[in-house]
């Protein structure tokens, strides 16, 4: 028998060793080889397979090299390439110069750029008239690059990514450095250095996640991996230092780089905090923790300086001011203001001005300004004035009054006003206008590019009350309060990305195409005449309401495109920069709004033609806001609403179109005669709209008239509201609120007596009534088909959180599905899941969904709830996310909910457990030869991350604890809220078809032993003879 086993085994090995020599022997014959690189080379940006790049593979020569011609190329610097090998067994091997790095060359004039690689040498040489090797490095500056965040100005100024930011200064010949100040505690900064504002030429890590120790100068690698920056204190100042002295261009080595981190006890010009005298304890007793202050405030900025205050529980308004000193006057500003919603709200009344009639948050700002307060945790304003702001160092430059919500105990939150544009100009006499040549943006895009117009810029907040006592008392465990705000998270809207149409028709010689583009107008192409000299690029916008205020930005290259002239159809509040060549900015704003009812010019350019072939004119418009006039002829309110918000198209009912026209020469393109803004009709007390799933209420879950005006409830005369939806099909778990919109544009939303949304079944197709009575605030749907759900029956329960596609332990990779990983009844009522090599990670988020829906969810009773392991806890309906801490290397986690004792009418009595369990061995898998991706193949976040902002359902004081969606701003985040944007490692992207070899969900299947070892054996054996069979056919 045993001999019978041995002789099937040698057989299965015989099998598998000739297939291998099969696989083996035709994979030279089918490689093939791809030119891979920057976009402007090769068409698409470091794409190597023959299927995502076929245009750019490799002629084979016959001798063992092959040649890819690229045809008139123009004019470009730094432009890079590798040779990718495409084995038959879809491996990839890239190729570069003798030191594994880019080959990088100009291109100094039009010309046709020829590559070839050799095989046998694995040599590649570029060729062409106009192609110069680079050589050596000319640095003109060099930058600090990596995940900053806009809402934390103090690590890399908040800037995410971006090569051109940050520039360091040089100290010494060819040595760098920069520091960030007062940066908050956090163990993965990630960043790097660029030089001359590109990814071409970087220095980082040699290794991935590489942590430098403080102060210890180390080995920059060219091209290397991301750097991780270690924050171990609350405060603390970063110097960055990179040493280029010895760095060898031909070797690529010899850079140093030095990080230091220094704890600071307090953030720098803080606002001083009133404290009382310490008190010394006796020598024999046990010092105990400082007393904490009910409230602390902490207030940043990326233009002024931070502040911070301590409050006592009595303290029910802190109010932030902004002191900005400058030695101009200012044409144009922009800004963004954050805070937390749950500690505090900005109330209209409590910031007005001494007229008692309009908002003071900008005293200095008084005409043609708009600030937004409509959405909780964020003010917005921008301003424009030809004739001027003159600004007083000793007056608030902007001043906001924060109402304390409830009882904060032990609470610390930051407040941040980050600054996106500042423009200065000066008067032209003549004109009493602003001299256009006189205006500079010394703050773009976040950014201080001038910082010697700004002579000072201080933070005060009020003044601490909070005074700790001479008592010693434990440190009270710090809590932050319940959040109300709805769980429902609103689909993102994607903007559809505008392509330009091919051009089928042959392109007459000397002509130049002219491609137009844009996230909001649509994309337009055209190809002008060689005796044409000049081309006018127009985007038009008509809306059914006007616009209140818009921000935009058009992009051009300077080498093809002379900009001649630049029309907007108001000057009122319209501020238009083009003084840097490539790029125009544009900013207009006006409480009496622009009028764009009929077809409208939004912006039309003039450009002179600079050269011959193909070139794109890109219009960003990165906010505009429509609204309506109310009878005082200024906007309403009520009526604002965001079309654009950070370059992100949003959902509207309002009726708009757009068009795109590119024509030669010099066009005047027709303003139609103004009519006055439309109106809104005046408020007349409250209105009530029926919010809801989209199944019901044709929208989802929105509450205002002007998002769901077919929602709006008619009155019975007797305080009752109605609201008739024909022909409801049949559907399950259909869910409303009632949505009371006051005079003053305030929102109550109004469930069942919980709180909680109305839920309801439809059995079969009928009217759907929805009667609301505002004196008892009683809600009640009928129909003939209508069911109101009084209990749930459970069919399926599901675990619903922050998986990750690129890591299938955690919830088998699948992120806020409410459909996957369904548990296991392991008793009535009782559900549970397991999660094997789980890896180390604080912030793992997940809720517990009932049948695959949002209707019924269990989670944490606030934000941020971290379970004890192996603790039960009370689950919470359609409460918060759970946060699961993973404090081992690998671990097994065991999702536990009983639902035994709930109720559903009180939705009390759930009760969960998340039990985490050191793994005691990392999970089995099966070796994979590592395959070795150049380290400096794609650069870093190439194409930045597109933002899109959140959307509230409520507005207002009483926010409803509305449950549709998973609750947190991160529900579609893998990596949690702890994570600073961008990627840890998106320098090297070279070999992306090789890491999925080891998918095996985080579980061990269990079977036959017997067998198991036998199919071990046999696959053990092959691999082996595989392997010895591949290094001698090498």
């Amino acid at each position: 028998m045993f001999k019978k086993a041995l002789s099937l085994v040698v057989s299965l090995m015989l099998m598998v060793t000739s297939l291998s020599f099969a696989a083996i022997s035709v994979s030279a014959a089918d490689t093939t080889y791809v030119v891979a690189g920057v976009e402007e080379l090769c068409g698409v940006l470091w794409k190597g397979s023959p299927e995502e790049a076929p245009a750019n593979v490799m002629t084979d020569n016959g001798d063992g090299t092959y040649t890819k011609v690229f045809t008139n190329v123009q004019p470009a610097s730094g432009l890079t390439l590798k040779v990718v090998e495409n084995g038959a067994d879809g491996s990839q091997n890239w190729i570069g110069d003798a030191t594994g790095n880019n080959i990088t060359f100009n291109v100094t004039a039009a010309s046709d750029v020829t590559v070839k690689f050799d095989s046998s040498t694995k040599e590649i040489t570029v060729t062409g008239d106009g192609v110069q090797f680079v050589t050596n490095l000319d640095i003109k500056s060099i930058n600090a690059v990596g995940n900053g965040d806009p809402e934390d100005a103090a690590w890399l100024n908040g800037a995410a990514w971006d090569p051109a930011a940050n520039p360091m200064t040089e100290v010494s010949e060819k040595v760098y450095e920069i520091t960030f100040k007062n940066v908050t505690k956090f163990d993965n900064y990630q960043v790097k250095f660029a030089a001359n504002g590109g990814w071409t030429d970087s220095w980082g890590g040699a290794a991935e996640n590489f942590t430098p120790e403080s102060g210890v100068e180390f080995d920059a690698a060219y091209n290397g991996e991301n750097l991780t920056v270690n924050v171990p204190y609350e405060f603390a100042d970063v110097t960055l230092k990179l040493d280029l002295t010895n760095f060898d261009y031909a070797t690529k080595a010899g850079a140093k780089a030095t990080v230091t981190v220094t704890e600071v006890s307090t953030p720098a010009e803080t606002t001083e905090i009133a404290t009382t005298e310490a008190t010394t304890a006796p020598a024999t007793q046990a010092t105990a923790a400082p007393e904490k202050a009910p409230l602390t405030v902490n207030a940043t900025s990326n233009v002024f300086s931070t502040a911070k205050a301590e409050y006592n529980s009595e303290t029910k308004q802190v109010t932030v001011c902004y002191y900005l000193g400058t030695n101009c006057d200012l044409v144009n500003l922009e800004w963004y203001f954050t805070y937390d919603s749950n500690i505090f709200e900005v109330n209209n009344k409590n910031n007005l001005d001494s007229t008692g009639k309009k908002l003071g948050i900008m005293p200095q700002i008084t005409s043609s300004s708009v600030i937004n307060t409509s959405i909780p945790g964020k003010v917005n304003a921008n301003s424009s004035d030809l004739g001027l702001y003159t600004i007083d160092a000793k007056v608030p430059f902007i001043k906001i009054v924060l109402d304390v919500k409830g009882n904060p105990e032990n609470v610390e939150t930051n407040v941040n006003l980050n600054v996106r544009v500042l423009t200065k100009g000066e008067m032209d006499f003549n004109t009493m206008r602003v001299d256009p040549d006189t205006m500079v943006s010394f703050v773009l895009e976040y950014k201080i590019v001038d910082p010697s117009y700004i002579v000072s810029a201080e933070t005060k907040l009020t003044e601490s009350t909070f005074v700790p006592s001479t008592e010693s008392t434990e440190a009270p465990e710090t809590t932050v309060p319940e959040t109300t705000v709805p769980e429902t998270t609103v689909p993102e809207t994607t903007v559809p990305e505008t392509t330009v149409p091919e051009t089928t028709e042959e392109v007459p010689a000397g002509a130049l195409t002219v491609n137009a583009t844009s996230n909001l107008f649509p994309a337009s192409s055209n190809v002008v005449a060689g005796d044409e000299e000049y081309v006018t690029v127009t985007y038009y916008f008509e809306s059914e309401k006007n616009v209140l205020n818009a921000d935009f930005n058009l992009t051009y290259d300077p080498t093809m495109l002379a900009l001649d002239s630049v029309m907007t159809p108001y000057t009122n509040g319209v501020v238009v920069n083009s003084a840097t060549a490539g790029k125009v900015y544009g900013n207009m704003s006006s409480l009496e709004l622009y009028n764009f009812n009929q077809k409208t010019p939004f912006v039309s350019v003039v450009f002179k033609k600079l050269g011959l072939g193909e070139t794109d004119v890109n219009l960003t418009v990165d906010n505009l806001t429509l609204s309506l006039a109310n009878a005082e002829g200024v906007t309403d309110e009520a009526q604002e609403e965001g079309l654009v918000r950070d370059g992100v198209l949003a959902q509207t009912s309002t009726t708009y179109s757009v068009k795109t026209e590119i024509q030669a020469g010099k066009v005047t393109p027709v303003v139609p005669t103004t009519a006055e803004p439309t109106t809104a009709p005046a408020p007349a007390g409250s209105t009530y709209v029926v919010a809801g799933s989209e199944e019901l209420c044709g929208v989802l879950w929105k509450g205002s008239p002007e998002e769901a005006p077919e929602n709006v409830m008619t009155a019975n005369g007797d305080g009752t509201y109605t609201k008739v939806f024909t022909d409801v099909q049949i559907a399950d778990s259909l869910q409303i609120k009632v949505v009371e919109n006051t005079a003053d544009g305030g929102q109550n939303w109004i469930g069942d007596e919980g709180d909680n949304n109305i839920t309801f079944n439809v059995l079969a197709a009928c009217d759907v009534t929805v009667t609301y009575d505002s004196n008892t605030r009683k809600i009640t749907v009928s129909g003939d088909g209508v069911q109101i759900v009084s209990d749930i029956e459970i069919k399926s329960m599901h675990a619903v959180g922050n998986g990750d596609p690129d890591d299938e332990s955690w919830l088998n990779g699948v992120a806020w599905d409410p459909t996957a990983n369904e548990m296991e009844q392991v008793a009535d009522k009782v559900y549970e899941i397991t999660y094997h090599n789980v890896p180390e990670f604080d912030n793992y988020q997940v809720k517990f969904a009932a049948n695959g829906k949002w209707a019924d969810s269990w989670g944490g009773a606030e934000e941020g709830f971290t379970p004890e392991s192996g603790v039960a806890f009370d689950a919470v309906y359609n409460g918060e996310n759970l946060t699961v801490n993973v404090p081992y290397e690998l671990a097994d986690v065991t999702l536990r909910i009983d639902l035994s004792n709930f109720n559903y009418a009180t939705k009390l009595g759930a009760v969960a457990t998340v039990t985490v369990t050191e793994a005691s061995q990392a999970p089995t898998t099966t070796t994979v030869p590592a395959t070795t991706v150049p380290a400096t193949t794609v650069p870093a976040t190439t194409v930045p991350a597109t933002t899109v902002p959140a959307t509230t359902i409520a507005q207002n004081t009483t926010t409803p604890n509305t449950t549709l969606a998973p609750a947190t701003e991160d529900a579609t985040s893998s990596t949690g809220a702890t994570v600073k944007p961008g990627t840890a490692d998106t320098a090297n992207n070279g070999n992306n078809g090789n890491n999925t070899a080891n998918n095996n969900n985080g579980t061990v299947k269990t079977g036959n032993a017997s067998m198991a070892a036998v199919i071990l054996l046999v696959l053990l054996s092959a691999t082996g003879v595989v392997y010895f069979t591949r290094k001698k056919v090498k």
